[in-house]
């Protein structure tokens, strides 16, 4: 029987099980309670991740479920990790049944796909098409088109693997989002790609800043004030330090700017594959006594501090998807500063609150970087922009209204 007010939620996100007890990583914990706040109980799965890759794992913070506000009404359903041909098939069986019986009890049902082999969400998609059920599906980056524009870099086998693997992934995610009734694209890149396989289509943000995380009005008069004296422009980065974040383009950027005279320290905090890369690159331009890289900052209100307490930040994305770093530099009144794509331009179509340069021209981001150095007044009101961006970017008002669409068509 199907339980009033439930929802069934499917995620990528792994849970962490040890000693018995399981857990999740920090942000999705958040969305959990901020989920219960708006259906009656939530049945969610994902997939368990192992001991031994945790400890490989970088920038990730976990929490204990069991410490959930809303624990009582959350159950958690603990799902095979099967990424590769071999356990994926051997669990199939067993693990489609689980849950085609838990779509049978639940009212509402949202999945979160995001790849092949392993994705149980998109598994979820495919029995919710069978027995005749509607569903939402919610993504923040265009995955086959993700990985496509990382092969460049990658080993010979790994870019033939790709090619074989990436219009599979794209056929297979048309299939199943044609068929479901609600589509959330977190971001416009996520909108432009899977809003014409979708009937039903809503740009939504994936944020989990709290209303008192916004910069307050007199945080904000001194940061303004300061940014006209500032002696340097204070600039950061937040996030894993991998191919799609391009983390060399962003120290060429600082290259070029320190090069036309800018006085500038940046900061990137996170931790990533490419880090000892970066070093070496670092390095290479002479930039060590401007760029440092303390490495992952996992107290999240510490985070937003620095965040808060920086010019702008600086991005070099690459590949269509939609962070969230964005998002919480606008609520921090930090302008962004940084590669044009969808997803950015979208944020910034309302009040503005920074600027944006074509893709991979780390010359041009150099000089932006170099004349905001010197036009300190265009940047004072780029941070008065961008905290007026931020302030309709909270965790109650975006959940509130996703939850009331769910409600609605799945």
């Amino acid at each position: 029987m199907i339980v009033p007010g439930s929802m069934y939620l499917v995620l990528p996100v792994p849970f962490r099980v040890a000693e018995g007890r399981i857990f999740v990583e920090c942000q999705a914990a958040n969305g959990l309670d901020r989920w219960a706040d708006n259906f009656d109980s939530i049945l969610v799965a994902a997939p368990v991740i192992s001991e031994s890759q945790v400890r490989n794992l970088t920038g990730f913070c976990w929490r204990d479920v069991e410490t959930l506000q809303h624990r009582a009404r959350i159950t958690c359903q603990p799902l095979p990790w099967a990424y590769t041909p071999g356990p994926f098939f051997q669990q199939l069986s067993a693990t489609r049944r689980l849950i085609a019986q838990s779509i049978t009890q639940s009212q509402h049902l949202q999945f979160a796909i995001g790849g092949l082999l392993g994705d149980w969400a998109a598994i979820a998609a495919l029995e919710a098409i069978q027995q005749k059920r509607r569903y939402a599906i919610h993504t923040d980056r265009v995955e086959h088109e993700l990985i496509r524009k990382t092969a460049s870099s990658a080993p010979p086998l790994r870019r033939l693997k790709i090619a074989l693997e990436a219009p599979l992934m794209e056929r297979y995610h048309q299939h199943i989002i044609r068929h479901c009734s609600l589509g959330l694209w977190h971001g416009d890149d996520c909108f432009r790609a899977y809003a014409p396989w979708c009937r039903e289509n809503h740009l939504v943000h994936d944020i989990h800043t709290k209303p008192d995380d916004l910069i307050d009005e007199a945080t904000l008069v001194a940061k303004v004030e300061s940014i006209r004296s500032a002696p340097r422009l204070e600039l950061c980065y937040v996030g894993r330090l991998d191919p799609m974040k391009a983390p060399l383009e962003w120290l060429r950027a600082l290259a070029t700017a320190r090069d036309l005279g800018a006085s500038i320290k940046a900061t990137w905090y996170g931790a990533g594959s490419l880090l000892e890369a970066a070093k070496a690159e670092t390095r290479r331009l002479n930039l060590d006594a401007i760029v440092t890289f303390p490495g992952f900052v996992a107290n999240r209100a510490e985070l937003l501090h620095r965040i808060r307490s920086a010019h702008a930040i600086v991005f070099t994305h690459i590949t269509p998807e939609s962070p969230r770093n964005l998002l919480e530099s606008l609520v921090s009144g930090t302008p962004i500063l940084g590669y044009n794509n969808a997803y950015a331009v979208d944020l910034l179509s309302r009040h503005g609150g920074g600027a944006l340069v074509p893709l991979h021209d780390t010359a041009a981001l150099g000089r932006l970087i170099a004349t905001l150095a010197t036009d300190r007044e265009r940047l004072a009101v780029m941070i008065q922009q961008a905290a007026q961006n931020g302030r309709r970017f909270t965790d109650t008002a975006v959940f509130a209204k996703r939850s009331t669409l769910i409600k609605q068509f799945a």
